[in-house]
């Protein structure tokens, strides 16, 4: 009879231990639900992180910029139908280079030197989408007058995969030096003259002025300019992020 007894004792016992083990398996599906929603929180988090990574590194080192180019290209700008001349300099150097095979290696290699620093600027599009290559006869530009047009040789060569803008820039510290105004300058900086769009195997030799942002123009001096060069896929319009800046001077007639 006392075994008889304890038997609901014992069955007592056993569906609480039962439903305890219900409740801590319960406990532990909800744990494991959270912590799988945690993970795919996180993961969302970590992937939105990586797009706004990806997307800075691209805007930082600034990749090719879908931009439509301009539709008109430069009016002025003429087929180039001769190579350009050799410059002063580059001449005198073989005018005066001597027999010997030393001397004659030196002064092929300051020719080329020269040839590369003052009248070429060649650059290839490290983005694998084709190339562009400028050529200008030298870095010191004339004009006859503020509001005249700048005499030049700039040349998009004929093996170019992309259309050519030139900007001539002069710095605040430029027109400060000059006693010219800086108001209205962006950037630290005044656009002086603008080319329009010339194409591969076209050249343009001449830019017309601008006015200064006051409405004056550039008196008679000598100046030191910034030529910056803007690329256009010739084939799609797409603007290089790449852009060269390279130092002219300009020398203003009265």
């Amino acid at each position: 009879m006392p075994d008889n007894a304890n038997i609901p004792t014992e069955r007592n016992e056993l569906e609480n231990l039962e439903k305890t083990l219900d409740e801590k398996q319960q406990a532990l599906r909800k744990t494991k639900r959270k912590n799988n929603a945690l993970l795919a929180l996180n993961c969302v988090l970590c992937a939105a992180f990586a797009v706004i990574c990806t997307f800075s590194i691209y805007r930082c080192y600034g990749e090719a910029r879908i931009y439509e180019k301009p539709a008109q290209t430069d009016e002025n700008q003429q087929k180039i139908t001769e190579e350009p001349a050799t410059d002063e300099n580059q001449a005198k150097m073989s005018d005066s280079s001597t027999t010997a095979d030393e001397n004659s290696s030196a002064a092929e290699s300051s020719a080329d030197k020269d040839k590369k620093d003052d009248s070429a600027a060649k650059n290839d599009d490290s983005k694998g989408s084709g190339h562009f290559s400028i050529y200008s006869v030298g870095d010191a530009f004339t004009a006859a007058g503020g509001s005249g047009s700048i005499t030049c040789d700039i040349r998009n060569v004929n093996d170019s995969t992309h259309d050519i803008i030139v900007t001539l820039y002069m710095t605040d510290e430029e027109l400060k030096a000059h006693g010219l105004s800086t108001e209205g300058s962006e950037n630290g900086k005044v656009s002086v003259a603008q080319s329009g769009l010339f194409e591969p195997g076209y050249q343009i030799t001449s830019i017309q002025l601008n006015s200064l942002p006051d409405g004056s123009y550039l008196p008679a001096g000598k100046y030191s300019l910034i030529m910056n060069e803007k690329y256009y896929d010739h084939e799609t319009g797409v603007l290089s992020a790449y852009e060269a800046n390279i130092p002219v001077t300009l020398e203003v007639s009265g």
